[in-house]
């Protein structure tokens, strides 16, 4: 009766994977800094606010990260959180250009506003207050 022999696995052990993963770190700083950087460097567009596609070529440019539709997507991420947290602003709009937002400044301009109550007259009086 022929017997049946085991074959030894050649799957390597999750902790391997784990460790080797741990021990991969990105080369460049996060991407909320690396926007703070962009905008700092183009002063003349600190007004208006610096494009996304500006941001992109200064990040490819410096960083050598490859542009391709993760890094875009976690570019758009850093943005939409850097403009909940107070970080950023969005002048235009979601899909604008990007501002830094003024250290200890004025609050944004979503917040709520004092709303300035009018003096109302008597209904029965006809004279203007």
């Amino acid at each position: 009766m022929p017997t049946a022999t085991k074959k030894a696995s050649t799957k390597a052990s999750p902790k391997t994977n784990a460790a080797a993963m741990k021990a991969h770190h990105a080369t460049h700083p996060t991407w909320v800094d690396m926007i703070k950087e962009c905008i700092a460097g183009h002063p003349e567009d600190a007004r208006a606010g610096v494009s996304r596609p500006t941001i992109k070529k200064f990040v490819g440019d410096k960083y050598h990260i490859d542009l391709n539709a993760a890094a875009a997507s976690q570019l758009n991420r850093a943005i939409t959180t850097g403009n909940e947290k107070g970080i950023f602003l969005l002048p235009k709009g979601p899909s604008g250009k990007v501002k830094l937002a003024p250290i200890g400044g004025r609050p944004r301009a979503d917040s709520a506003k004092e709303v300035k109550q009018h003096h109302l007259c008597h209904p029965r009086m006809f004279h203007h207050c």
